[in-house]
């Protein structure tokens, strides 16, 4: 009898087309039907072979996965050096103006500093009083000096030893 191999209900389903197992009664060996189960398995079976590259049954294929682990390294070492020379260029561009900033406040604080030595009473009082000490000493060095004078030309008239004097 034909028909003593057939199983019932989903498990034993030959006929898989769009996805969906449906149950066998026999009909297709009645009417000479393809058995879509044995298709199905010798397809997954080629691409399982084509995958591996061998007839080996490797889960993976060791070059092809080392080929692409040094692509992924290469591309996000290439990805950080981007990233790492942006991250200069903005760190930079900051200093930059950071530093005009600073630049422009240290040279403002100066001219403020020199307005207030310019225009400030008690600093005006102060540089007076700086430029007659300075006059006074001046008028002393020369006084000084005219008194040395005087007392060299004097010596020099006065009798020396005991020929003339005392």
């Amino acid at each position: 009898m034909r028909f003593a191999n057939v199983k019932f209900g989903f498990a034993g389903a030959k006929k898989n087309p769009f996805g969906i197992p449906l149950p066998e009664l026999g009909v297709s060996e009645l009417l000479g039907l393809p058995n879509f189960g044995d298709i199905n398995k010798r397809i997954n079976e080629s691409k399982k072979k084509e995958e591996t590259g061998s007839g080996l049954g490797d889960s993976y294929n060791r070059e092809q996965y080392n080929r692409d682990f040094r692509n992924m390294l290469m591309t996000d070492s290439a990805l950080r050096q981007y990233e790492l020379g942006r991250e200069a260029d903005r760190n930079m561009r900051s200093a930059q103006q950071y530093f005009q900033m600073a630049g422009a406040g240290q040279e403002s604080a100066a001219r403020r500093r020199l307005m207030e030595d310019q225009f400030s009473p008690t600093k005006i009082s102060q540089q007076r009083l700086r430029a007659q000490t300075g006059e006074a000493a001046l008028m002393d060095a020369v006084a000084r000096q005219g008194n040395t004078a005087v007392n060299i030309a004097t010596a020099g008239l006065a009798p020396r030893g005991r020929a003339g004097g005392r």
